[in-house]
């Protein structure tokens, strides 16, 4: 490797020279401890090579049939539904508060894939890992399938007259009733929960959320502005980004608007400009791992860190803040400090700052410095916010009300706090003496298994809805198919307990006509044609009206920073959430269980992630269980040590250890929400003072980095942004030393002719931010199996697509890239050489293509491939539950056991597109083809297209200054183009 190329390292073990033998030997007899030694089948494959022989072992398994799947034809075909043809419908994802815009695309009426959309101005066609594994979540076995009473099955209408007579006896009697629901419904819920609310005097809104951070934004504003609002952050106008423990671009608020936004602010090579980014945090996040400058602080000095950084910024204003006394000595190096103050107070008005966290004081700091910046109506806008409900109570508040006795009604509406708040057992018990509980849950969970009534409601993809996730835009959402079960959208049910029936669809039709229609000011249009337009759009975009701002106001803010403390303790305890399990909702879905996580690797669990420093001085090895104690709460959890983790931190995810979700995340994890503290009654999850003690016991971890290495070779390259707008190769030296964008001059290959199309793709390094939508995207529309735990323990993963996690430098606060890695479509391809029976070919438009039906599956492709991106199909992954097989891509052939598999560009889209331009009497046009991963990306990081094209995006690319293709050297003539990483951290030159 090139002295001048940096010293990359996956893990600690690797940076220490230590690497484990499984490690090292890709084709290792032995597996890591702990994990079984005979596989999930009956015999294994090898024991069989063993007593028949390589030959006719192959034979066998190229001979044998993959399972019989029986069609049923429809007695009437639908009009709109053509066999073959796939139909998509524009709509809103509701898999988090933040509402994207999404397109759903059936096949034969059955929902397959999501995908985004392109017209929403919100999320600009990007979605998240969990938006994309909704599809999966529709089809979830686990649902419930019917209304239940104590849990045994009954009928509608016998749990409605129930109901109803539970709520008027309790209004009559003047005892409260409280319905507990989520922050963030939408326009159209919201006003059935306020008809509700109409019919029942004593109703009052409890608004939960696990994860608390919209609660606090709301909370901080109407402290520093009088409105309980999430405001609208707008990171593609900012110069400079100071995040304080928010990981914008992984799990806070609208990681999917704010990755593009981020990937606007920072596009070097469009711009040459690139915004700054600071991040203060205790644990490497998604968004810390993209940052110009990390500082690791510890939890309880992240909102002293800011306070410090507010006093500074307000005697630079002239303006005066309260003190807070509490705070001694700077939580950061005065250097660092003096460094983030100068360069924030340098782009005035172009700065952002931003906190994450359930900690009110760190927003209400938040919001002091923007306004001391001048930052209000730019970077950030609260009159273009999401306004929160300004009357409702809290879950603190509804407990205390529940100890005190004579609650006479509580309805939970999709939230789970049996399971995701510290005072779930407590609340199990209040709950036995209220006379009428009802949820509408999605299935029996921990909190609706706690319920006399359960009125399970539909998922997002069998019903109507809308969204505002920005002031002036307006998303509906509609259903893809109709309820697979007899289940019932929350709205009807509310309408219904109101004494108002309406269905769902024509009591959003209404609202629209009566509230909508009148300020889109669409002249010449009626109604009819007006919500047609919307429906086919998915997003209406109203006429923008001057709102005036809620001014920033400092009389709350002495009270506000009045608990702001620094602690002085041996262990701090951060739960925080992941980017594919979140608060753990959708947790029973076997797509996001084996996603690897973007920073650790981890799949199919959550270890407690702690310092190497502190690791080492505690004598903890990966795997190595411990029992972390908060209060008279405990949980035994696996280690994990985690470059970039403060050393006074064990961070625990949340998501996991359930026990009612279903079959496939039941049993899976710790649950860490118990061991949150609760203060002012709010639950918090940065608990100082806990303790740690390891128990002796181990538990491999399902990591999915300890394998698949490149073994030293230069596979990333990076180069600073000053040594980038000075000459736009830097970093990139090793491509010209190997012959450029030309043929290899030592080649002994003639190449291959291309007269048609030649099929490419080129990944950006620097938008790429790992957040894994391509992985899920990819699962989703190649039919990708899950294979659990076990599987990923043996490094038999199946996923088409990964993204490979890179540090550079110090241990305690490395830097960090991810990059994409798929097949690479080689020109001179490895694997087409040695394949005995010719599975695997190569197309005459650049496609290393997998002929399924000829592979023996000898494997030998897979230990000759450089990028070792080919897999294995140990097993036949049935899907034995019916309802799982919907999920099925039919375009794309489901792969038996004995056969390797790989990324094929989505030939299937390739194909289609082709027949609809053959229909349409036209050729293909660039960008008429996108891959699954290029159309799910939030950053737009992939771009795939026609290198004989010379005007495609792709072709382009490839003669850019930062491209460099994989393993050059070795001349395999990658199909894959990389754009060199570019940094801002103001070192001058390059990396």
């Amino acid at each position: 490797m090139s002295e001048s190329l940096p010293k990359y390292w996956q893990s600690l073990a690797e940076r220490a020279g230590a690497l484990p033998e499984h490690a090292r030997n890709e084709f290792a007899e032995e597996l890591p401890v702990g994990v079984a030694a005979v596989p999930p089948d009956a015999s294994s494959r090898r024991d069989f090579f063993k007593v028949m022989g390589l030959s006719a072992a192959a034979a066998m398994v190229a001979c044998q049939r993959a399972p019989v799947q029986k069609i049923i034809p429809y007695v009437s075909r639908p009009d709109e539904v053509t066999p073959g043809l796939s139909l998509w419908y524009a709509s809103t994802c509701n898999g988090c508060s933040a509402q994207c815009g999404v397109l759903l695309k059936t096949r034969d009426g059955r929902p397959i894939k999501v995908e985004g959309n392109d017209e929403h101005p919100v999320s600009k066609g990007g979605v998240c890992a969990v938006g994309q594994a909704s599809v999966l979540s529709l089809y979830d076995a686990s649902r419930a399938r019917f209304p239940s009473l104590s849990c045994q099955r009954t009928a509608w209408a016998a749990l409605d007259g129930k109901v109803k007579e539970g709520l008027r006896q309790a209004t009559e009697s003047g005892m409260p009733i409280r319905v507990v629901l989520p922050w963030v419904m939408g326009p159209t819920a919201e006003a059935a929960v306020k008809r509700f609310l109409a019919t029942y005097p004593t109703a009052r809104t409890v608004r939960y959320e696990p994860l608390g951070e919209l609660a606090a934004i709301g909370d901080a504003h109407r402290v520093t502005h009088g409105v309980r609002v999430v405001p609208d952050y707008r990171f593609e106008n900012a110069k400079v980004i100071a995040s304080f423990g928010a990981d914008f671009l992984g799990t806070w608020v609208s990681p999917v608007a704010f990755t593009r936004q981020y990937t606007e602010a920072r596009d070097a090579a469009g711009k040459r400009d690139m915004a700054l980014h600071y991040q203060v945090e205790p644990v490497l996040t998604l968004t810390g791992a993209a940052a110009d400058r990390r500082f690791v602080v510890s939890p309880s000095d992240v909102t002293p860190a800011l306070a410090d950084l507010v006093r500074r910024l307000a005697r630079k204003a002239e303006r005066a803040v309260p003190a807070v006394a509490s705070v001694a000595a700077p939580a950061l190096e005065e250097t660092a400090l003096e460094e983030l103050a100068e360069a924030l107070w340098a782009q005035r008005g172009r700065a952002l700052v931003v906190a994450g966290g359930d900690d009110v004081a760190a927003q209400v700091l938040a919001n002091t410095a923007n306004a001391l910046l001048g930052n209000e109506g730019n970077t950030v806008s609260v009159a273009d916010g999401v306004a929160l409900d300004a009357d409702a109570l809290t879950y603190g508040e509804l407990l205390s009300e529940l100890r005190a006795g004579g609650v006479g009604a509580v309805l939970f509406l999709g939230v789970n706090p049996a399971y995701a708040d510290p005072r779930g057992d407590e609340l199990a018990a209040l709950l036995k003496s209220v006379l009428l509980t009802v949820a509408t849950n999605d299935r029996l969970d921990e909190t609706a298994s706690l319920m006399r009534f359960h009125a399970p409601d539909v998922t997002g993809l069998e019903s109507w809805g809308d969204a505002e996730p920005r002031r002036g835009v307006l998303s509906l959402r509609q259903p893809a198919v109709a309820p697979l079960h007899d289940t019932r959208p929350l709205v009807e049910s509310l309408l219904l307990w109101a004494g108002a029936p309406r269905s769902h669809y024509d009591f959003l039709r209404e609202r629209w006509e009566a509230e909508v229609f009148p300020r889109a000011g669409v002249a010449g249009q009626d109604f009819s044609a007006f919500w047609d337009d919307a429906v086919r759009r998915g997003v209406v975009m109203l006429p923008a009206t001057p709102v005036a701002a809620p001014a920033f106001r400092e009389d709350g803010l002495a009270k506000a920073l009045a608990g702001v403390a620094r602690a002085s303790v041996d262990w701090e305890l951060v739960l925080y959430p992941t980017v594919a399990l979140r608060d753990g909702a959708l947790a029973n879905n076997g797509w996001l269980q084996e996603v690897p996580d973007p920073i650790t690797k981890v799949t199919w669990g959550n270890p407690a992630c702690i310092a190497p420093a502190r690791a080492k001085a505690l004598g903890l090895s990966d795997g190595d269980v411990v029992r972390v104690r908060s209060g008279a709460k405990t949980v035994e959890v696996p280690v994990l040590i985690q470059a970039g983790t403060h050393p006074s931190v064990i961070a625990v995810p949340v998501g996991y250890g359930r026990t009612r979700a279903g079959r496939i995340a039941d049993g899976i994890g710790a649950n860490g929400y118990p061991l949150a503290t609760v203060v002012g009654g709010q639950s918090r999850r940065a608990v100082p003072g806990v303790t740690v003690e390891s128990t002796g016991e181990r538990q491999p971890l399902a990591l999915t980095q300890t394998y698949n290495r490149l073994d030293g070779r230069p596979h990333v390259r990076e180069a600073e942004l000053a040594a980038f707008l000075a000459n736009p190769r830097a970093g990139n030296e090793e491509h010209e030393a190997h012959g450029g964008n030309d043929k290899h001059p030592l080649s002994i290959w003639s190449g291959h002719e291309y007269k048609g199309h030649r099929w490419a793709l080129a990944v950006d390094l620097s938008a790429c931010t790992g957040c894994s939508a391509c992985v899920v995207s990819c699962q989703a529309e190649n039919n990708i199996p899950s294979v659990g735990r076990d599987e990923v323990l043996r490094s038999r993963e199946m996923h088409w697509m990964r993204i490979d996690r890179y540090y550079a430098g110090d241990e305690a606060n490395p830097q960090v890239v991810h990059q994409p890695m798929m097949c690479q479509h080689c020109e001179n391809a490895p694997c087409e050489t040695v394949c005995p029976v010719l599975a695997t070919v190569h197309s005459s438009e650049g496609l290393n293509q997998q002929v399924y039906n000829r592979c023996v599956g000898t494997r030998y492709c897979a230990n000759n491939c450089p990028t070792k991106v080919r897999r294995f199909n140990w097993f036949d992954y049935k899907h034995d539950e019916p309802l799982e097989r919907m999920v099925l891509n039919p375009d794309v052939v489901v792969r038996s056991r004995g056969v390797m598999e790989k990324c094929s560009m989505c030939v299937q889209r390739v194909q289609e597109a082709k027949a609809s331009a053959n229909r349409e009497g036209r050729a293909l046009r660039d960008g008429d083809v996108q891959t699954a991963c290029q159309q799910s990306c939030p950053a737009k990081a992939i771009h795939f297209g026609d290198l004989n094209d010379s005007g495609s995006a792709v072709a382009k690319l490839a003669k850019d200054g930062r491209a460099f293709r994989l393993l050059e050297e070795l001349n395999i003539g990658s199909s894959i183009t990389y754009l060199t990483k570019i940094r801002n951290t103001g070192s001058g030159s390059e990396t």
